[in-house]
């Protein structure tokens, strides 16, 4: 399943935002280097052409295009990032409790 943000993910239903962010970014430390590596590249094959493209234009309308690509990144990589978190997420909610306590 593809979630567009962490409120729709069931492992971090119910909890306040800055928990979830803070255990997004436990899972993400828990990943392996070859699978951040992987990740770091698709998201790096998303931006490049965009990027490229908006390199050519010469006027006021590259800031438009700019705001869009701000808007459109997080919901593109959003989704990329929360699958390949999804087997860490449990044992980074866990360890996020731990340390709170």
């Amino acid at each position: 399943m593809i979630f567009f943000t962490s409120r729709n993910i069931p492992e971090l239903k119910g909890l306040k935002y800055a928990e979830r962010a803070e255990i997004i970014k436990l899972a993400q430390g828990n990943l392996t280097t070859p699978q951040k590596t992987v990740l770091n590249i698709i998201k790096l094959l998303f931006l490049t052409p965009l990027f490229l493209l908006l390199a050519n234009i010469e006027s006021w309308w590259l800031l438009l295009y700019l705001f869009i690509l701000g808007i459109s990144y997080p919901v593109v990589t959003n989704p990329i990032t929360f699958y390949f978190i999804r087997h860490t997420l449990k044992d980074a909610k866990d360890e996020y409790f731990r340390l709170i306590k």
